[in-house]
């Protein structure tokens, strides 16, 4: 039988964000997926499509490495999981298992071309090269979302017709960009948000933070330990530090200053994100300080006499109806309303809220 004519888009090794050998004892936070995904393999009764289901960071294509390194594995441990030694975990280790597919789009793309899905369909019609499973990773998977239907379409025949020993596996933050006849041939599980506490630890396991930027990164990360890596922790006390003195300026400066601010963030998205986050998330501080929250919950480790200050110079229903506010500026901006006008009606709530009288 001939080889299977290869597709450098395809069939090449997973590029290096994507290698390295992955366990299942890895994993962090995410133990009642794992618990499901050992307890179906060792009882030989896996799903031959899964759709992980959760925001980026939280583990998901960690999994499917970890799965494609336990079904793979010469010598496993008592649990299923790999042994990290054998020449399948060491392929899986160099990023050079042939067993081990990641489909993605192309640089300077968005979506997954249906020649990658073609060579895909190609490559199952012959056996996994190592004798073992054959793992596809598919992420995101919304790049095979309804405006992409032609690879997506292409995709649906190997997913309803699922070749022996092969297993594929696609990422998404949610179902609600994915075609559903996708959706329907997989079994989905859904990946948690990551516990603050679990995010600060790691934080200040693989970075010299202190615990007070930890917190303020753990708590803009959404759960996601991938996120918390990727924010400057400086640059967000920075942030913080600005938004603070906005929102002190909007309840003590007059309507023309507030006018200034609105026109000032309306030209620059960033900063209106942050500014929006960072805002809520010092109402919500204030809110659970009040309330005699555990001080380890709070977010601005650092501010806690200021907290205390702000306390003492308002009152829990300024801050919630400051918090609805906030929440109803990013609605209506996801909605594409007015920016500038939006952030004038914000700013004017936030001050009439700073002057109740």
């Amino acid at each position: 039988m001939a080889a299977p004519k290869k597709d450098p888009t395809t069939t090449t090794p997973p590029p290096p964000s994507e290698s390295g050998l992955k366990f299942f004892r890895e994993i962090l936070g995410q133990d009642w997926v794992v618990s499901h995904l050992k307890t179906a393999m060792l009882a030989g009764r896996l799903s031959h499509a899964y759709l992980f289901l959760g925001h980026g960071g939280v583990g998901k294509a960690t999994t499917a490495r970890a799965l494609a390194a336990a079904l793979n594995c010469a010598q496993p441990e008592a649990d299923g999981d790999a042994c990290g030694t054998c020449p399948s975990c060491r392929r899986l280790a160099a990023g050079t298992h042939p067993d081990f597919l990641v489909i993605s789009p192309p640089e300077s793309k968005a979506q997954i071309g249906i020649e990658q899905i073609r060579e895909l369909r190609r490559l199952t019609a012959y056996p996994p090269l190592g004798g073992g499973w054959r793992v596809v990773l598919i992420k995101p998977a919304e790049a095979l979302s309804a405006q992409n239907d032609a690879a997506a379409n292409a995709l649906l025949k190997t997913l309803e017709e699922p070749p022996d020993r092969h297993l594929l596996v696609l990422t998404a933050r949610g179902e609600v960009d994915l075609l559903p006849t996708i959706v329907s041939r997989c079994h989905n599980l859904a990946f948690a948000p990551l516990p603050s506490a679990l995010i600060i630890r790691e934080l200040e396991k693989r970075r010299p933070l202190p615990r007070s930027q930890a917190a303020l990164v753990a708590a803009l990360s959404g759960g996601s330990l991938g996120r918390a890596l990727a924010l400057d922790p400086e640059e967000l006390v920075r942030q913080r530090d600005q938004v603070l003195s906005d929102l002190d300026r909007i309840t003590r400066g007059s309507t023309g200053l507030v006018l200034e601010w609105a026109q000032r963030l309306t030209k620059n998205r960033p900063d209106l994100d942050n500014f929006l986050l960072l805002a809520q998330l010092w109402y919500r501080d204030l809110l659970l300080a009040h309330f005699q929250a555990p001080a380890g919950l709070l977010a601005h480790q650092d501010l806690l006499p200021l907290l205390s200050q702000a306390r003492a110079g308002s009152a829990p229903a300024a801050w919630f109806a400051g918090f609805a506010a906030l929440g109803e500026a990013q609605r209506h901006l996801q909605a594409n309303l007015n920016p500038e006008l939006t952030l004038d009606i914000l700013g004017l709530r936030l001050q009439r809220q700073g002057n109740p009288s």
